[in-house]
């Protein structure tokens, strides 16, 4: 039995659970954030008026104690009928890119291995697509991201020392919303990325270039690889462009260069758009590549699939669309215009604050939801019970108690 890697990609959780089409992507996103807008109102209602009831008790107490409590004003209900103004899904999802793009910011910062920032990305973006923002606020989600993503790429630190990377930002912090998190990744932590692809392609056309490639190719019978150097040294500088002789030495640069910008595609345009969810990590690669240098990724994808394959008519089709993709990312151009930038950081701004005055109330505060989850506190309609907590331990120091009395009181140690 042949297997080949494409084989072992459709068998990864990755493609399973994380593969979608375009309306696929567009429907969930427009789901949670619909689940989400109900939610939020739903509690911004509840505690409104528990703060009314609250208020309105305090005034008839005030009142009674000074004997004047049928005069007693009650508070005014008007400020309290406005209605939450809630993201869009399309609001949400440059909100999580925004966090995304300060998660690749706090990598470098950090100097973590590129696998972890990237993970990390995916990570946000996974937890995203059945979460809100609203529910969830990314900068609380962006720092245990960076966390989980350090343990799955084997960079792992202790919590106390990644910590120190957040100014005020203690331990607990870190960790109370973890589980959460793993619960929006449904426990799957692999992520397969595009890079060690890149790299395995740039050498292979680095062997091609130097006539000294052993690897499968579909030419015609009888093709060398002195041949295919041959051939490989006299392909045009750009796409639509004649034949042009090149030396070995500017081959090599022009392979380097080539290498560099796909990499950079990889390392932002790539994690910033919805790459992953569409299309696999060889599509991601070859299409990076294709960017940065069209005839040499032509030539490439004819020395592993004949040009008149039906094949290679499909897959340069997904290749270019996976290309316009990624070429359709802000950080694409390295010489964009200020202006983009500065109006993309005033909406940015502005969806942020409007974010302020749409948080579910009952999420704000991970740290001490963890707290209460911890001492068994069930989670109902107005949040925490803290009653059931109790009835919880008793059961289970009754449960002891009979395993006990049946199996007998525990054995002294030596």
């Amino acid at each position: 039995m042949k297997l080949s890697e494409d084989d072992i990609y459709r068998t990864s959780t990755q493609f399973n659970h994380w593969s979608f089409t375009t309306q696929q992507l567009a429907a969930q996103r427009l789901k949670t954030n619909m689940q989400a807008t109900e939610r939020v109102k739903a509690n911004v209602a509840r505690q409104r008026a528990q703060r009314l009831q609250q208020a309105e008790s305090d005034s008839l107490s005030s009142g009674v104690e000074n004997g004047s409590g049928a005069n007693t004003p009650l508070p005014d209900r008007s400020s309290d009928v406005k209605e939450v103004d809630c993201l869009t899904a399309e609001e949400e999802l440059m909100i999580v890119d925004e966090f995304c793009e300060r998660a690749l910011a706090l990598g470098a910062h950090c100097q973590f291995p590129t696998e972890v920032t990237a993970s990390c990305v995916q990570f946000l973006r996974r937890f995203y697509l059945y979460n809100s923002p609203m529910t969830y606020h990314g900068q609380n989600i962006s720092r245990t991201a960076m966390f989980l993503a350090c343990k799955t790429e084997n960079a792992h630190q202790s919590v106390e020392t990644f910590a120190t990377n957040f100014s005020k930002t203690t331990a607990e912090q870190i960790l109370a919303p973890e589980y959460v998190i793993v619960q929006g990744l449904r426990f799957q932590f692999d992520v397969k990325h595009p890079f060690r692809g890149l790299k395995g392609g740039h050498l292979e056309l680095v062997e091609m270039a130097r006539g000294s490639y052993e690897g499968p190719n579909n030419i015609e019978d009888g093709m060398t690889s002195a041949d295919l150097q041959a051939r490989m040294l006299t392909l045009p500088r750009k796409a639509h462009e004649p034949s042009a002789k090149t030396s070995m030495q500017d081959m090599e640069k022009r392979l380097t260069s080539a290498y560099g910008f796909a990499s950079h595609i990889l390392k932002n345009a790539a994690l910033l758009t919805d790459a992953y969810f569409l299309y696999t990590p060889s599509h991601i690669w070859l299409s990076s590549h294709l960017l940065a240098d069209e005839p040499l990724t032509l030539f490439y994808l004819s020395i592993k699939l004949p040009s008149h394959s039906p094949l290679y008519i499909k897959l340069l089709s997904t290749l270019r669309s996976c290309a316009a993709l990624l070429s359709s990312h802000r950080t694409f151009n390295a010489q964009r215009s200020p202006d983009v930038d500065a109006k993309h950081k005033a909406r940015v701004k502005q969806l942020i604050e409007k974010l302020k005055s749409c948080r579910d109330p009952d999420k704000v505060d991970l740290v001490k939801l963890n707290q209460a989850q911890k001492r068994d506190a069930v989670e109902g309609e107005g949040g925490f019970d803290e009653s059931k907590a109790k009835r919880r331990k008793v059961e289970r120091e009754t449960y002891q108690k009979e395993s006990d009395n049946f199996w007998g009181p525990e054995l002294p140690k030596a």
